[in-house]
């Protein structure tokens, strides 16, 4: 089903970051101040956007907007352009950093620490 039933959806490398809010979803935007508010759930997007990285339960990021990995203790967090934090869910960790490092040349942003 494509979003464009109602309003369509911008092109996908503007957008940084989804997350969920029951069922509804946040979209941030590159250069937009204020998030869209979609009623619409994460899963919905997570199929519409399938090069996008599900982190955890609530967050749906754009790899291309990862600057760095953090780990502290036995934790990881992927911290995007618009100085974000999210921690990685420890089920999702190994997929989110393998398609990190096929998708990055250089692997040394992704164990820096806290």
């Amino acid at each position: 089903m494509p979003i464009s039933r109602s309003k369509p959806l911008p092109r996908p490398e503007l957008i940084i970051r989804l997350e969920a809010d029951g069922c509804y979803t946040t979209i941030y935007y590159k250069n937009q101040a204020r998030p869209a508010l979609i009623s619409r759930t994460l899963l919905y997007f997570q199929r519409e956007l399938p090069h996008f990285l599900r982190v955890n339960r609530s967050a749906l990021i754009n790899p291309a907007y990862v600057v760095t990995v953090v780990r502290e203790d036995k934790k990881r967090y992927v911290r995007l352009t618009d100085e974000t934090l999210f921690l990685i869910a420890r089920r999702r960790a190994e997929e989110t950093m393998a398609t990190l490092k096929t998708l990055s040349h250089s692997d040394s942003y992704l164990t820096q620490a806290v």
